[in-house]
């Protein structure tokens, strides 16, 4: 398991890295959409000259050395693009200044979305493009884990701390409303009891991946806050929900002090037992198999990162996935992980139709995640919260910005 580094600040990337891993992941993208190109390439040839038997062999070695050729060509001319954009990239930032995209807004976003596409194979690569955990502030800029840092990056430290962790190809700018009105990250700044905290992370690795990074983040942040901490409230929305529950989990098997001063956990639209797409691509999947023309398009599907195939069944802990076939077709490993006792937890799930009991809510629910799902109620599993709630009219992301939720998780975690 790889755990990143998540005390002080997160590794120095320039843009003159960042536009080197924009080459290299031009390089892992032509590879990753001309394999099953070439697949299928080769299964069309193989099927057009089964009938000729050992009498059609030559020709079917000529075949192969072509596709060979073609496709290795294909994907050199994209190692040589990235490496261009690389030495590019150099020769600009070398003659003038060159913003950097994981602090400007839509580069971040871009990068989130693309960790989140393949942020497991990033972490791997040790691309400069991958995301490692660590505080961010309203503007995108890291914030190091250190006593004097985080009492300038915080002026008013306030009694009770609020992390919030976003969720899929997301970053901690979620939380700041969407223009027609503000977001719980400017509503809880606008409370003298709480401190708000911004998380940001590889949403492509797997949730207990980022669980132990937070629970490490977290315990760093306990031990370096410049006051007294009273209590800690977790918040994450969709995929941010389990990797809150994962940390949780890590820091009481781990024995963290900061686990102690937790007293309320919510999660917005968190996909407990699953989300129904991700369940549908494995599906999908699973019938590409079926024949051999378009087996290899099942390859590229396939190649969907660690974090998104967790959202499958609601994977927290590593047991979830060690030793498991991750493509395999419904099977579920996932087990139960207790909630950590004494705290309050409030899971908060919505469906598209305005009265939430609607048969045809029950089945789209906020279009990614189901009721009982965000609930955590399901016929097989159950998993109990202080409070489960089902809101109707909303939408997945209406959950970040909707008033009425946004008062409600205000109350619990700064008045409640």
């Amino acid at each position: 398991m790889t755990v990143h580094n998540t005390s002080g600040l997160p590794r120095d990337v320039g843009a003159t890295d960042e536009w080197r891993g924009v080459g290299d992941l031009l390089a892992l993208a032509v590879d990753r959409f001309t394999t099953p190109v070439e697949g299928m390439h080769r299964a069309i040839v193989d099927r057009s000259l089964r009938w000729a038997g050992r009498v059609g062999a030559p020709v079917r070695r000529v075949a192969d050395a072509l596709i060979a050729n073609a496709y290795g060509t294909v994907r050199a001319t994209g190692g040589a693009v990235g490496a261009l954009i690389g030495l590019a990239a150099k020769a600009t930032a070398e003659g003038g200044d060159v913003g950097v995209m994981s602090r400007s807004r839509r580069g971040s976003q871009a990068l989130a979305a693309i960790n989140a596409t393949w942020g497991d194979e990033l972490a791997q690569r040790e691309s400069p493009l991958r995301i490692e955990m660590g505080l961010r502030d309203r503007s995108g800029e890291p914030i190091e884990v250190a006593s004097a840092a985080l009492a300038d990056a915080f002026p008013s430290l306030a009694p009770r701390v609020v992390v919030l962790v976003h969720g899929l190809g997301q970053v901690e700018r979620c939380w700041l409303g969407d223009g027609d009105g503000p977001g719980l990250w400017d509503m809880l700044g606008d409370d003298p009891s709480v401190t708000p905290v911004g998380v940001r992370y590889n949403s492509g690795r797997h949730v207990s991946e980022n669980g132990v990074d937070l629970a490490r983040l977290i315990d760093e942040l306990w031990r370096c806050w410049p006051a007294p901490i009273e209590g800690i409230s977790l918040v994450g929305h969709s995929m941010g929900g389990l990797v809150v529950r994962s940390a949780c989990h890590v820091g009481r098997s781990e024995g963290q002090e900061w686990v102690a001063a937790v007293d309320k956990v919510v999660t917005l639209g968190a996909p407990h037992l699953g989300a129904p797409l991700e369940k549908a691509a494995n599906l999908m999947s699973w019938g590409l198999r079926i024949a051999p023309q378009s087996r290899p398009l099942a390859g590229l599907l396939d190649g969907r990162s660690a974090g998104i195939k967790d959202l499958r069944f609601g994977s927290v802990v590593e047991d979830d996935w060690r030793g498991t076939e991750p493509n395999a077709l419904f099977r579920n490993p996932v087990g139960d992980v207790p909630l950590l006792e004494g705290v309050d937890h409030h899971f908060v799930a919505a469906v598209v139709t305005s009265d939430p009991a609607h048969p045809l809510g029950f089945l789209l629910g906020d279009l990614m995640v189901r009721p009982a799902s965000g609930t955590g109620r399901g016929r097989r599993r159950h998993i109990e919260a202080t409070d489960a709630r089902v809101l109707g009219g909303r939408r997945h992301f209406d959950l970040l910005n909707d008033s009425g939720v946004l008062d409600q998780v205000l109350s619990w975690v700064a008045r409640g």
